[in-house]
């Protein structure tokens, strides 16, 4: 059946670990255009605070599991023909779920949607820029190398073809990656769709929030070069590792070349030069992340773990 003639219901899964923003998130996903052909919003992980709203399905786990297990819980039990998945720090624009499904019956079969800048917190804003720069909802349609999973809808069927995300990944980074790169292996090109829009507000508000997750992202980079080679990680591979100590010691100038060039690529009204510093802070910690895992490759101690 091509993607046109299927039936467009939406199953939506949300990875959630005690979000203070989950009630905000689940509301969106009720106020949606598309509303009627959304038959279900599947929460899964904890809610100390509880803030999921009634009528909404949570499945709580009684310990905490990784974004890549939460999502795949919820998609073997939902039940729409696509799964729209969404991260519960990530508020869903109206016509969200709307815009993705005229990609779907366009023939896209996994569509990503974009994320808006937003005023706030100045290390919320790096972050989200350093993450999400190709993702911008300023920028244009059209193909991608891989999209991100907060807000990521994928016909059901190919994704459980898949194998679904890949839960040796025990953080919230390179899960998303290995997941577009393996479907693409199956035929299904990342389509980046920037009407589809979300507010990420993250709770990363400090300088040491975003060194750890830019740190995070930083190692996982090595991991996906181990699974896929240079189609995850270009400019990298782990013939590198001998020479960890001398990017370590390029390490700042390469991140201010880095960030220089991510302010070329943005759309001109997306740039804010206050956030240098953060920016070259945050990359500075990726190239962190990038020789630890380097290092722990070379002496050898890497085993079936990705990341």
């Amino acid at each position: 059946m091509s993607a046109a003639a299927q039936p467009t219901t939406i199953s939506v899964v949300i990875p959630s670990l005690n979000s203070p923003l989950i009630d905000q998130v689940v509301r969106a996903i009720e106020r949606q255009t598309a509303a009627g052909q959304i038959v279900e919003t599947i929460v899964v992980g904890q809610d100390r605070h509880g803030r999921v709203p009634p009528g909404v399905r949570f499945v709580a786990t009684p310990r905490p599991i990784s974004a890549a297990a939460a999502r795949n819980l919820g998609a073997r039990l939902a039940s729409g023909a696509y799964l729209l998945f969404l991260d519960s720090d990530c508020i869903a624009a109206p016509d969200l779920a709307e815009r993705l499904l005229e990609r779907h019956r366009s023939g896209c079969r996994l569509v990503g949607g974009s994320v808006a800048v937003e005023p706030g917190p100045y290390w919320v804003r790096c972050d989200n820029l350093l993450v999400f720069a190709p993702f911008l909802a300023a920028g244009d349609a059209g193909l991608r190398g891989w999209l991100p999973s907060l807000n990521l809808s994928v016909e059901r069927a190919l994704f459980e073809r898949s194998g679904g995300f890949d839960e040796r990944f025990p953080g919230a980074a390179g899960e998303d990656v290995d997941l577009c790169l393996r479907l693409r292996c199956m035929g299904a090109e990342p389509f980046f769709e920037p009407r589809a829009v979300v507010s990420h507000r993250p709770a990363r508000a400090t300088a040491g929030a975003v060194w750890a997750h830019l740190r995070g992202f930083g190692r996982a980079q090595i991991a996906l070069q181990r699974g896929h080679g240079g189609q995850a990680a270009p400019r990298l591979n782990l013939g590198l590792a001998r020479w960890s100590w001398l990017i370590m010691a390029g390490a700042p100038l390469l991140a201010l070349w880095d960030v220089l060039g991510l302010y070329r690529s943005m759309p001109a009204r997306a740039r804010r030069w206050e956030l240098l510093p953060g920016l070259v802070w945050g990359k500075l910690a990726w190239y962190w992340g990038v020789v630890e895992a380097l290092m722990v490759y070379q002496k050898g101690r890497v085993a079936a773990p990705l990341c």
